[in-house]
């Protein structure tokens, strides 16, 4: 019983271990928690790692904002290697043969509300680079559990076109994922910030090989044109280099939270 207590109690600090996600153990999250903040439910966010799976540093880079606002941090950790050897990429693409990663992340934030204070019908979601992909791609399929999203720094960016495969458009969303709301063409009904470095002018390696900057340029010129509420931040001086993006993601989301 004593054992069972410590175990507890180290799982109960602000900055948690990584957690084994019951829903599916192949897949982690850690977690901060501020030590003081309002009562009743607490708002989270969760901020998604790029290709390095810099998971925890991104979490400890946003202690600040969390404790500035009452705010729970999510970061999950989707390894390499799943479901296939050396897999790098499909947890941005949100889906590889059974594995829906757009779905484990819901169970993640449904096991953190299960033990802590946290709001889990709406969140803020943030991602950079691969992350970033991951993040609007989410945005897409389940605009109603965000109350705003910001991609930072975002490559082959997916558009809401109706004549493209995923992922680069949502012609066949219906039948990957079983989501309808986005056909033929309809608004994603949650605000979307993109941010990149105005020095991320490195050509992509794939087709048709432009940069960051052009990428996230033209996704927010594409979402201002569908209708959906988009806001575009280029950070002068800044490459590619997502904890040099936390400071204008912040700022966005500091404000989606002051408006309710």
């Amino acid at each position: 019983m004593s054992l069972a207590v410590r175990h507890t109690s180290r799982l109960e600090r602000r900055r948690t271990p990584f957690l084994a996600c019951r829903a599916d153990p192949r897949f982690s999250y850690c977690l901060y928690v501020p030590p003081r903040a309002p009562a009743g439910p607490r708002p989270l966010l969760v901020v998604v790692h790029g290709d390095r799976r810099t998971a925890e540093r991104y979490r400890d880079a946003l202690t600040d904002f969390a404790d500035a606002h009452g705010c729970v941090v999510l970061a999950p950790l989707f390894p390499v290697g799943v479901p296939e050897p050396e897999d790098v990429l499909s947890y941005k693409r949100l889906r590889r043969r059974d594995v829906r990663f757009d779905l484990v992340l819901l169970r993640m934030v449904e096991e953190a509300a299960a033990r802590w204070p946290v709001r889990a019908d709406r969140f803020l979601l943030h991602g950079y680079s691969g992350g970033g992909l991951f993040a609007l791609r989410f945005s897409y399929l389940h605009p109603a559990r965000l109350l705003g999203v910001s991609v930072g720094a975002p490559g082959s960016i997916t558009r809401l076109d109706p004549a493209l495969p995923w992922p680069a458009g949502i012609a066949d969303v219906a039948e990957k994922f079983g989501v309808t709301h986005l056909l033929p063409d309809g608004p994603v009904p949650v605000h979307v910030h993109v941010t990149v470095g105005a020095l991320d002018t490195r050509p992509l390696r794939r087709p048709p090989h432009d940069t960051r900057l052009d990428q996230a340029l033209g996704l927010h010129r594409h979402l201002m044109e569908r209708g959906v509420p988009a806001t575009l931040e280029v950070v002068p001086g800044i490459a590619h280099n997502g904890f040099a993006l936390l400071p204008a993601a912040t700022r966005f989301l500091s404000t989606v939270l002051s408006d309710g």
